[in-house]
């Protein structure tokens, strides 16, 4: 998701400035602060993802990465939009809750369609993940 918030400034850029050292360096910076920013909306997404598919008993990455488009975008909305609230809010410094919404309220205003993807591919790896740790089920004595 924090390539497609950098690309979004890229494409009125020529390609000089595309690929120019400061353009590269606006790369690592989103992502870094997408990391930081965005770590707690991606844990909920990955809590809440898991919990939804093993209770309808999905497995295949397929299903998973549908839920993942659709589940994706629905917490990142509700992240933004309670950060948008907060940051309206007059407080004094900066609280816990405005530093966990503020990626998914930048996500928000750029454009809530990035979590669609992002949520799709998290979630097909979440899948594949999941598959490979997952204990082996031991064949019961009849």
């Amino acid at each position: 998701m924090s390539l497609a918030v950098w690309t979004r400034d890229l494409f009125g850029a020529n390609a000089d400035n595309a690929f120019s050292t400061h353009s590269v360096f606006g790369l690592i910076f989103i992502y870094f602060y997408a990391l930081v920013f965005g770590a707690v909306s991606a844990f909920a997404g990955g809590f809440v993802l898991r919990r939804v598919m093993a209770a309808l008993k999905c497995k295949t990455p397929s299903h998973w990465a549908i839920a993942g488009a659709i589940l994706a975008p629905a917490v990142v909305a509700i992240l933004g939009q309670l950060g948008r609230h907060i940051g309206i809010e007059e407080g004094s410094g900066i609280s816990f809750l405005r530093i966990v919404t503020y990626g998914p309220r930048i996500v928000v205003e750029t454009g809530w369609w990035l979590a669609i993807p992002a949520g799709a591919v998290t979630a097909f790896l979440l899948c594949r993940v999941q598959r490979a740790f997952a204990g082996q089920q031991a064949p019961q004595p009849s």
